[in-house]
């Protein structure tokens, strides 16, 4: 009997395009239309339906040209369906008073009322829209029960707060809004680990960064950390409050505290 080693050497004789499938006969027992064989995600995978043949099995052949391309769209399609675009009816948060409450239970009034950052009520999801600087992106907080309590829009793998040369990284754009009413630090929330090279960029104009992030994210911390050293002066502070919760002259503190 062929050993898998040389099934697989006898196979790769028989041309297979990415997504196609045969019933020939066996190149092992010669059963008549007995094998089948396909190419499927750039696995060759094979069977000999004749009961006395043990000919059957699999190996990794990779994608062709073809395949490659096609994964790489399916990809795209699928990260395209994944990403929702920002409500195209959008309200001010100052006509809704349970979102004008929720802003200033969670440190945001002073952000908003001084536009350092655009903060938009969305009727039709009912939450309240955090927008990128150039409107590209933005998180949402659900005003009721809904699930999740957070909705990502459009691209908000990094949302500012403010106009500080010193940032400070946090893990929401509500604690990004309240360390930006310190008026001495600029709120960079970011929603990932890992950081692009774009990213990298627009947080290397600050002089200096600050992560601060509570102790159940150390290795998020540290990872940040990782990627920020060498372009920017970077430190880390493990917190203990939520900084959404805190007054600026307390977050001024925190921030410090050596």
């Amino acid at each position: 009997m062929y050993s898998t080693k040389d099934q697989i050497e006898l196979l790769k004789s028989i041309k297979l395009s990415d997504g196609e499938s045969k019933s020939i006969d066996c190149p092992f027992c010669n059963g008549k239309k007995k094998f089948s064989i396909s190419n499927k995600e750039g696995v060759v995978l094979w069977n000999c339906y004749k009961a006395s043949c043990k000919a059957r099995g699999a190996y990794q052949k990779g994608y062709g040209l073809k395949g490659a391309r096609n994964r790489i769209n399916n990809l795209r399609q699928i990260s395209r369906k994944r990403t929702r675009t920002i409500p195209e009816i959008l309200s001010s948060p100052s006509n809704h008073p349970a979102v004008m409450k929720y802003l200033d239970e969670n440190g945001c009034l002073h952000a908003y009322s001084n536009s350092l950052i655009k903060i938009r009520y969305a009727p039709a999801d009912n939450r309240c829209l955090f927008l990128s600087e150039d409107s590209s992106g933005a998180v949402g907080r659900t005003m009721g029960e809904s699930i999740p309590k957070w909705m990502s829009y459009g691209d908000t793998n990094l949302l500012t707060v403010g106009t500080s040369n010193y940032a400070v990284i946090v893990e929401d754009a509500p604690s990004a809004c309240a360390v930006a009413a310190t008026e001495m630090y600029t709120g960079v929330a970011i929603l990932g680990t890992n950081l692009s090279t774009k990213q990298k960029h627009s947080l290397k104009q600050y002089q200096n960064i600050i992560i601060c992030l509570d102790n159940d994210a150390k290795k998020k911390a540290i990872n940040l950390l990782r990627q920020l050293r060498g372009l920017v002066p970077c430190t880390v502070r493990f917190i203990t409050k939520d900084l959404k919760y805190c007054q600026p002259s307390e977050i001024i503190h925190i921030v410090e505290e050596r």
